[in-house]
């Protein structure tokens, strides 16, 4: 294939996976904002782990369905000989994680960079993401503590005369 052909397939197969990227996320970031409220002072400790569990998997399946793409395309272009390939080499890519075993054909070794960078920029999205709701809800399971601690401290200066 033409470097210019490779590079310009590679190029949408990641600005694809992007757009798929940022959908998957606003609806991971949206319905944390959304429903959050009604988890942040739930009794059931339960409730919240496991509605933090469906937004993890929510994000687990949008990586998964852009691998799913990247993978279509590759054995759409007959670059690999079958669709279970395909899906191990774009998932391995992907994730950078890089075993060699399979490799594409002359011709279309380039897309290899693309996938590993839209790899790169989604997992450091992700990331972005799972840090703000990780910390939102770790305030949430210790906010009992952190009351505690605040009142005892609160009772302690009050116990404590002040030097003058």
């Amino acid at each position: 294939m033409w470097p210019v052909v490779e590079a310009l397939l590679g190029i949408s197969m990641l600005l694809i996976s992007m757009l798929i990227h940022s959908f998957g996320m606003y609806q991971v970031m949206h319905r944390f904002e959304v429903n959050w409220p009604n988890y942040l002072n739930a009794r059931n400790e339960f409730r919240r782990q496991l509605y933090f569990f469906f937004l993890v998997t929510l994000i687990l399946m949008t990586h998964l369905t852009e691998i799913l793409i990247i993978a279509t395309v590759l054995k759409t272009l007959h670059a690999l000989p079958d669709f279970r390939t395909a899906f191990y080499f774009a998932g391995e890519t992907y994730t950078t994680l890089g075993y060699g075993d399979v490799l594409l054909p002359p011709g279309w070794r380039q897309l290899s960079l693309f996938i590993a960078m839209s790899g790169l920029f989604t997992f450091g999205w992700t990331t972005g993401v799972l840090v703000r709701i990780v910390g939102k809800t770790y305030d949430a399971q210790f906010a009992h503590l952190n009351q505690r601690r605040r009142d005892g401290e609160t009772q302690h200066s009050a116990r404590t005369p002040h030097a003058k």
